[in-house]
């Protein structure tokens, strides 16, 4: 794959974690920023949640899976270190290129939105990745220790490497390396030029983030908000603004469709969308007459 934008996304673990502890997200956060130096590769924007990691980053296929293949080895070993499970051998990730500036703030804002999405945080008070620095005054507040000022011994065994550090670097007693280090804003600002924007977009583009969703093979996970919010728009936007009460079987059909294809709801979900029961909500998406409607 050529030099290009991509989303790196690791696979989620269903019976394990890549990182249990404070100082393991700690450690993690510096191998992010290690990979800058032994790769070339530059990242715009990032999260480590407890499971699975996403980078936005620009470079080659070939990077991308070198930069894998280091933060693969250098966290099982971690975790062999401490006494937790490593992570499986035929461990994996996926790697999407970004195609315009759009795909852009899509991918940005799913990778942001996922501490908010698993109900960890708010993305800017979610620590273990870039959403805390964007449009925020804690970078100013929260500092740390230059590299420069670090003896040398000690700053190759905090990173457990031997590659020269950026004198500049920061790292912080409790976060690791301070993402502030080596994360490139100017993509983010120019995508998203006031917090205002960066926050509705957030929450808003559920059609973007159902989408990328389906291609990293994850579950979207709506809240009764979310789910309410979607409804209405579609009702507004394919049902010429009809109050669901009012809509034909054939009609309430469609919607369920709508919701299932297209914003990737569970059965769970549309029955809260529609009011209807889960398992009737799973007939009609079996049922001849739904393929028939949906054709």
């Amino acid at each position: 794959m050529p030099k290009g934008y991509y989303h790196f996304s690791t696979s989620g673990l269903q019976n394990g974690k890549l990182f249990y502890t404070a100082a393991q997200f700690a450690y993690g956060m510096t191998l992010i920023g290690l990979i800058t130096l032994w790769y070339d590769v530059k990242i715009y924007a990032f999260v480590l949640m407890p499971n699975h990691v996403h980078i936005i980053l620009s470079g080659t296929g070939e990077d991308c899976v070198k930069a894998f293949d280091f933060l693969r080895r250098k966290i099982s070993a971690r975790l062999i270190e401490d006494d937790n499970p490593p992570l499986p051998e035929d461990y994996d990730f996926v790697l999407i290129p970004i195609n315009d500036k759009n795909h852009m703030r899509s991918e940005i804002e799913y990778v942001l939105r996922n501490p908010l999405e698993k109900n960890y945080s708010t993305p800017e008070g979610y620590p273990w990745g870039s959403g805390w620095i964007c449009h925020s005054e804690f970078p100013s507040l929260i500092t740390g220790t230059k590299a420069s000022d670090i003896p040398v011994r000690e700053l190759r065994n905090m990173c457990n490497s031997k590659i020269s550090i950026p004198d500049y670097w920061q790292f912080h007693p409790v976060l690791g390396l301070l993402p502030e280090s080596f994360v490139d804003k100017s993509l983010i600002i120019k995508l998203f030029p006031s917090a205002k924007d960066f926050e509705s977009l957030l929450v808003k583009d559920y059609e973007s983030y159902s989408r990328i969703a389906k291609e990293l093979g994850e579950s979207p996970e709506y809240s009764d908000t979310e789910i309410a919010d979607i409804r209405n728009h579609v009702l507004q936007t394919s049902f010429k603004g009809n109050n669901l009460n009012d809509l034909s079987i054939e009609s309430k059909y469609s919607l369920i469709g709508i919701l299932s294809t297209k914003f990737n709801m569970s059965p769970k979900d549309i029955s809260r969308a529609v009011y209807m029961r889960e398992t009737l909500v799973r007939q009609v998406l079996y049922s001849k007459e739904f393929k028939s409607v949906m054709a």
